[in-house]
């Protein structure tokens, strides 16, 4: 504890007491435990002592990867009954926190089993850590996920998220939740490893409590989004990318087949006239709609003023004469040039994001601008479809 000291801090330092004290870290405790908190406390104040841990290879010492040698088992037994104690696995995590960011440390881990690793990692977090224990183990975790772009991601077990993390995710609050978060964030947003991982989750009965971290998460960061910009982050644009990148994304239209869904609704509606395209993003149907009935006019209405310009943009860079882009309100729809009517009303992914209460609104405009005759086709995931098709027909749609 006298390590906090800034005179003795700057006396360990200027001996190079720090490497010396890397190897009594695997002697047997209470030794080692002294040893490890020491070299926490000093890395909280001097690069020196994060430079000799991680050079002298502590970090995976840490995690139960070390070379074979005649002493190497027991210097791994010491560690283990070292870090028996929740206070010493505490310091652990704080101090592979410090030097999770060190090359060194990511060079070395290549050398063992990915799973181990992550494994061993995700170990030093059960029990009951402190804050300050969650924080320093969530960015250790984080760095070793990151590293070459998540190559180690795959390793991560879904038993170790689920008995390990995901409660004591749940169970933080401040820091020490949005650090845990992190490292949460990049297994749960990868598809692939969710995938691979759900099964474990449903076999466990816990799908519904991933559901809830998964809403924590997002609440979090959208708490952080409103206290740094002052307004919340659009689900839409993540970092602030491209809208189309979202909304056009290559798994969004090979599931939703645009110019399919286009040659299949033109080929029952009459020439000419007007189809409505309703929440019309950033044209995914606007333009195969178009290409599909040259000689109607495509009427897209939107709310969002970037989906808005980013049609218009298409629409002269294509040569669409025959797209009409428009804005609209979010609970009802106005009136087509000219008082036309539609021979068809589409809207896909739109009814679900209409608060409930504006629902029979916005379908009963819609109603208004239909020609006799005319169809008002839905788009919706299939867990949407049956309540949304309550509120189309108690429209007379």
């Amino acid at each position: 504890e006298a390590a906090a000291d800034d005179e003795l801090v700057e006396a360990l330092t200027r001996h190079g007491a720090w490497r010396a004290l890397v190897p009594l870290c695997v002697a047997r405790p209470p030794l080692s435990a002294g040893a490890i908190r020491c070299l926490r406390v000093g890395m909280g104040r001097t690069q020196a002592a994060i430079d000799a841990g991680a050079e002298l290879g502590l970090p995976l010492w840490l995690l139960g990867c070390r070379e074979p040698s005649d002493a190497s088992e027991d210097f791994n037994a010491n560690v283990a009954t070292t870090l028996l104690a929740q206070a010493a696995r505490d310091d652990a995590c704080q101090l592979l926190g410090y030097v999770a960011n060190q090359a060194v440390v990511h060079e070395s881990a290549e050398l063992y089993d990915p799973h181990d690793v992550l494994h061993a990692a995700v170990g030093l977090l059960s029990g009951s850590p402190s804050d300050d224990a969650a924080c320093g183990g969530g960015r250790a975790l984080l760095h070793l996920l990151r590293y070459q772009r998540s190559a180690r991601l795959p390793a991560l077990s879904a038993r170790d998220v689920h008995d390990v993390l995901v409660p004591l995710f749940l169970r933080k609050s401040g820091e020490a939740k949005e650090a845990l978060m992190r490292p949460l964030r990049v297994a749960m947003a990868d598809t692939a490893w969710m995938e691979a991982a759900w099964p474990y989750f449903e076999s466990r009965g816990s799908a519904a409590k991933v559901q809830q971290v998964v809403h924590e998460m997002n609440g979090l960061e959208e708490m952080k989004a409103i206290a740094t910009t002052g307004k919340a982050p659009d689900a839409m644009r993540p970092n602030a990318a491209p809208l189309a990148d979202s909304l056009e994304a290559q798994h969004r239209v090979e599931n939703l087949q645009p110019a399919k869904v286009a040659a299949f609704l033109a080929a029952d509606l009459p020439p000419g006239g007007a189809v409505l395209d309703v929440g019309a993003g950033t044209g995914l149907f606007t333009f195969p709609l178009a290409a599909a009935l040259p000689a109607s006019q495509i009427v897209a209405l939107e709310v969002r003023s970037d989906a808005i310009r980013a049609m218009r943009a298409r629409a002269r860079r294509e040569g669409a004469a025959n797209v009409t882009v428009m804005r609209m309100g979010e609970g009802a729809a106005p009136s087509l040039p000219g008082g036309a009517k539609a021979s068809l009303v589409l809207l896909c992914d739109v009814l679900e994001l209409v608060p409930e209460h504006a629902r029979e609104g916005l379908v009963g405009s819609l109603r208004a601008l239909l020609a006799p005759g005319g169809k008002l086709a839905v788009i919706c995931a299939r867990a949407e479809s049956d309540s949304l098709l309550i509120d189309v027909q108690a429209e007379g749609s």
